[in-house]
């Protein structure tokens, strides 16, 4: 039935939910490609990883519409996570805002991203 409203696209504030629903749905099947990834609630590597993916997939400066990369983290990690605690969620937002601080979420270079993205693929459809 969806495929007779293919020409109908959402604008504004539910092009923008789609999007953030979409980001958070691939990173959390990302994530869920980790090992006993429930075991890293309070990793902060692995919350590094997430910061980054969202720093990557997220680009304030060209869209009208401003999405709160943070407030995505926040959505990613409830999902993954489920009976999340106020306290730990505070504790969450002070080790974003600690991450940040220090430098450690930023983009990566476009050569390195399309160097691993051409080393990914490789590694997939010719060696394997």
């Amino acid at each position: 039935m969806s495929s007779n409203f293919c020409y109908i696209m959402p604008k504004n504030g539910l092009a923008k939910d789609a999007k953030i629903n979409s980001l958070v749905q691939k990173i959390i099947q990302k994530v869920a490609e980790i090992p006993n990834h429930n075991e890293y609630k309070n990793n902060m590597e692995l919350l590094k990883m997430v910061c980054v993916m969202v720093e990557h997939a997220i680009n304030n400066k060209s869209e009208k519409i401003k999405i709160d990369k943070k407030d995505i983290v926040f959505q990613v990690w409830t999902r993954l996570f489920n009976a999340l605690q106020p306290k730990e969620l505070v504790d969450l937002g002070n080790n974003i805002e600690y991450l940040w601080q220090n430098g450690q979420i930023k983009k990566k270079k476009l050569w390195s991203v399309v160097k691993h993205s051409v080393s990914d693929w490789f590694n997939r459809k010719v060696l394997n």
